[in-house]
């Protein structure tokens, strides 16, 4: 017996949302790897004999001048349940129920539909209309024509948006808030329960015992180079892009969601007290009354790092042997090494100038000729 899958969609879904919908669904448990693209799938609304295929583009798209409205599930009448097909079947079967609301949600209305939705993944897209360079396509609202003496943009309309988002924004700020705190204090722990992986504890001491060697007392920058070589190069960026991490897919809604949350990170890491005016985006203003309480527990976290015994080379040495030890498919030194290759290319001639200013000419016509034999 084929399982029937109930997929929420609105009226006001483009045809590419709407696939996106059904994508989610049936491959819930698939890495994004192994999907099907949304090209390589058509979505049919069936009545009767005939049939017609949904797309985003096509003739009947609402037209105004160079302004191109997106097709929408409801541009094309769908708006009771529907039953989902898989087209390539001998005896096709319901494999989703697909239901259309309004804007608003509104209850379930008959099973008897006008039409019946093909998902078609046994091939290739075929081509569909594509707006040319001269058109401009827009969802659901067109824009409003922008004022280039006020940099292009509709002053009036983005506060209008603003205002309506924002209880939207507050209350999803409130459903994720625990979340940020739990990863805010896994990242930044400071607690004597978990120590400070020595990893980190090894490099910090590397930039402070750099920051005296140069004769650098100003804390902010040292503070400032903590930051840029773990928070922001390593856990902003997978905070920012979890795909790196995981087989997943990222959209755009989503990703906007993870760049509101990094730049709270961002700003938390910064030396410089952020200043909030009535120009400041909602977005930044979302975090300004925990932003305190951040910066205080990056500092503590940086201070009980500073403060913890020294590592020596050998201590480090026994450590990132046991670690590789322990995990030996997860390390690679070929491709270690091959990193460290790309690096030192990049900025070979910065690394020879500076070995030969400390003396060490050998090492650098030994750096030289390894970089132009590879």
């Amino acid at each position: 017996e084929n399982e029937v899958i109930p997929i929420k969609l609105l009226d006001t879904d483009t045809i590419s949302q709407a696939k996106e919908k059904i994508l989610d669904a049936l491959y819930k448990n698939t890495p994004v790897s192994r999907r099907p693209q949304l090209g390589e799938v058509d979505l049919e609304l069936r009545r009767g004999n005939s049939g017609v295929l949904l797309r985003d583009h096509d003739s009947s798209n609402e037209r105004e001048g160079q302004w191109v409205r997106i097709n929408t599930l409801g541009h094309y009448k769908l708006e009771h349940m529907s039953k989902l097909y898989q087209e390539n079947q001998r005896n096709p079967q319901p494999r989703f129920r697909l239901i259309t609301r309004r804007e608003r949600p509104v209850s379930m209305i008959s099973l008897d539909t006008i039409g019946t939705m093909i998902a078609n993944i046994s091939g290739p897209s075929r081509n569909s209309l594509i707006p040319t360079e001269e058109e401009r396509t827009y969802h659901l609202v067109r824009p409003e024509a922008v004022d280039p003496a006020e940099g292009g943009a509709s002053r009036q309309g983005n506060k209008i948006m603003s205002e309506v988002f924002l209880t939207r924004l507050l209350s999803t700020k409130r459903i994720l808030q625990p979340y940020v705190d739990d990863v805010f204090k896994v990242v930044f722990s400071n607690s004597s329960e978990k120590p400070v992986p020595k990893a980190i504890k090894y490099l910090f001491d590397f930039l402070d015992l750099q920051a005296a060697n140069m004769g650098i007392s100003d804390p902010d920058v040292l503070h400032t180079w903590k930051t840029n070589s773990l928070i922001l190069r390593f856990w902003v960026n997978l905070l920012k892009n979890p795909d790196f991490l995981f087989d997943i897919h990222k959209s755009v809604t989503v990703d906007s969601c993870l760049s509101v949350i990094s730049q709270a990170y961002i700003d938390a890491c910064s030396t410089s007290e952020t200043k909030y005016t009535k120009d400041t985006p909602s977005a930044k203003l979302l975090y300004a009354n925990e932003m305190r309480q951040y910066k205080d527990h990056v500092r503590g976290y940086y201070d009980i790092i500073q403060s913890a015994p020294k590592l020596d080379n050998q201590e480090m040495d026994a450590y990132l042997r046991t670690a590789v030890q322990a995990a030996p498919v997860l390390f690679s030194s070929d491709g270690a090494l091959y990193e460290l290759y790309k690096y030192a290319v990049k900025y070979s001639d910065g690394i020879i100038s500076a070995l030969r200013e400390h003396d060490l000419t050998d090492q650098a016509l030994s750096f030289q000729s390894i970089a132009e034999t590879l």
